[in-house]
């Protein structure tokens, strides 16, 4: 396996979750270790025009049991 050095940003997949209520606000943002990211907003719609902005595309969304909606964004 072969070591990037020290110093030397992280290459690889990057996940954020971000979870939202149907009115438009952030309630949960979790991201993978070494994710490159920006402050979020309250406003779930600004968080994703953010994260847009800054390289990160929509995987997957999907509604949960009670009511939130969960985006799944991954970075290259």
């Amino acid at each position: 396996m072969e070591r990037s050095p020290i110093g030397s940003a992280w290459q690889g997949t990057h996940v954020v979750l971000l979870r939202c209520t149907p009115t438009n606000n952030v309630i949960g943002f979790y991201q993978s270790l070494h994710a490159p990211t920006e402050p979020v907003n309250h406003l779930c719609s600004e968080t994703l025009s953010t994260y847009l902005s800054i390289g990160y595309t929509i995987s997957y969304v999907h509604s949960l049991s009670d009511g939130t909606i969960e985006y799944i964004l991954i970075k290259n």
